[in-house]
């Protein structure tokens, strides 16, 4: 049995160090941690783990990690959070007082529905189908043959658009004694970070364009001349990045004009008033771009530098001919080449011989092999490419089997859409895979041509690229009144 005097020493010693003890621990340090989300922290694992070696009182952890301290070890504590939170203006969720957003990411969600070209040009026609669905996806993922509806008439990119789905970073300060240094670390690393969803990137093209026979006298002559010409088209043509006609005939004084059936010639004045009309970029590889031989060719391509009107498939020589029309909008480079492909006329006119550019001689552009290749290029090259083509029979409403085989095989090298002139008429509107193929654009603006069926029909095709991709295609039915042309039908598609 022990004394009590002993036990007392023993039970005071025991107690001494228990106090030591509750001492050593309720003075241990404080060690700081940044709380990180695992699949953030991974995406920035470089930057998290490049401040812990700076002269940061906190360091980054991942939100898995085990914090447990050892027994005489420092004390975890948590000063910070950086989540990632994803918001669709749909469903947004509300954000916290001491909360701040930084934006990593932007997607679009595209709803698309089947494109019915041959029933109707309007979004809305595919929606009448009983067997009518909806997808919603990214423009990478869209479905083939499908097109994209406007969200409350907001296009993808814009402001204000529904669907846009937007990733952040979420940091949070628990302790305003850190929150200068931890604001200062997440905007160095997540401010450059920022980035925007893809722009929607709008393309037209109409048919052929003639503006002799009086239009091009209302055109230069009067106030109203544009308005009087194109009428309500005006609302669809102006609103675009780019826009794109067939010039059918030249820009000459010439008088020297070729043995044909048909030839046109046109005052150098009108093209400002084409501009301002909307087109920048016109095509010359037609059956009238010789109608005045090669002096009236040349005019017109001094003509076309001399109001900047950009051109295509058409050049001095043979390998200016060849060369493609780039045009940078956002992100996306636009490669446009436009050819010949066009039958001999009843005439005897033949535009591969007479008219095809060569080593000595100013002209066209023909399709060839060679012309596949160079479209196999600019794609390998990242471009969305467009290729206009001046080809099939007059006044034929399908496209002939050389046309298809010819149109199909540009979209094969990679042409992402291929615009049709030369028929007179209209011709069907086709998805070829995941390029688009408009056969014939028929007649634009080409007066005179009421005795012929369906020569004073045509149609603006307006396409929205998204992220390199057709997301929306838009068809305007027009139709010749005259020397104007005007919409069949008013839409507010176009905002």
């Amino acid at each position: 049995m022990m004394y009590p005097k002993k036990m007392r020493a023993i039970f005071f010693a025991f107690a001494s160090l228990f106090f030591i003890v509750l001492i050593v621990r309720a003075f241990r340090p404080a060690r700081l941690f940044v709380r990180v989300s695992d699949a953030l922290y991974e995406s920035y694992k470089a930057k998290f783990e490049a401040v812990q070696s700076e002269k940061l009182s906190f360091r980054f952890i991942k939100e898995s990690e085990n914090m447990r301290p050892s027994f005489f070890g420092a004390v975890p504590v948590t000063i910070g959070h950086i989540s990632e939170r994803t918001e669709v203006p749909i469903a947004k969720e509300e954000r916290g007082e001491n909360e701040v957003y930084y934006l990593l990411s932007e997607t679009e969600l595209l709803p698309s529905v089947k494109a019915d070209f041959a029933n109707d040009g309007t979004p809305q026609a595919s929606l009448l189908s009983p067997d009518a669905s909806v997808s919603f996806s990214e423009a990478a993922s869209m479905p083939e043959g499908n097109r994209t509806l406007p969200v409350d008439g907001v296009y993808a990119g814009s402001e204000g658009y529904a669907l846009s789905v937007k990733r952040y970073a979420v940091c949070v300060s628990y302790d305003k004694r850190y929150a200068e240094k931890f604001t200062a670390f997440c905007e160095a690393v997540f401010a450059p970070k920022s980035a925007s969803a893809c722009k929607t990137i709008f393309v037209a093209s109409v048919g052929d364009i003639m503006v002799a026979r009086g239009v091009q006298e209302i055109l230069i002559g009067r106030p109203d001349g544009l308005e009087t010409v194109f009428g309500n088209t005006l609302s669809v043509l102006q609103k675009n990045d780019i826009t794109i006609g067939n010039l059918e005939g030249v820009v000459t004084s010439s008088k020297n004009n070729a043995v044909k059936t048909y030839t046109f010639r046109f005052d150098e004045r009108v093209l400002p008033h084409l501009k301002d009309a909307g087109f920048d970029y016109l095509m010359q590889a037609n059956n009238h771009a010789y109608d005045f031989g090669e002096e009236g060719f040349k005019d017109t391509l001094a003509a076309f530098e001399k109001y900047g009107i950009p051109t295509s498939g058409a050049g001095h020589n043979a390998d200016e001919a060849k060369k493609f029309y780039h045009k940078t909008v956002g992100n996306t480079t636009f490669a446009i080449i436009s050819c010949g492909a066009f039958p001999v006329e009843r005439s005897g006119f033949n535009g591969k011989t007479t008219a095809t550019a060569t080593d000595t001689r100013a002209g066209i552009l023909w399709q060839s092999d060679e012309l596949l290749e160079s479209v196999k290029k600019e794609k390998d090259a990242g471009a969305f490419v467009i290729v206009n083509v001046h080809g099939g029979e007059e006044y034929r409403f399908t496209p002939t089997q050389s046309q298809r085989r010819l149109y199909e095989a540009l979209c094969s090298a990679g042409a992402d859409v291929v615009f049709g002139s030369h028929p007179h008429v209209l011709q069907s509107v086709e998805w070829y895979g995941k390029s688009l193929i408009v056969y014939s654009l028929g007649n634009f603006l080409f007066n005179g041509m009421e005795g012929m069926p369906g020569a004073t029909e045509s149609e603006i095709v307006r396409l929205g690229i998204v992220d390199k991709r057709i997301a929306y295609c838009e068809i305007y039915k027009a139709e010749l009144k005259g020397k104007t042309v005007t919409l069949k039908r008013r839409t507010d598609a176009v905002k």
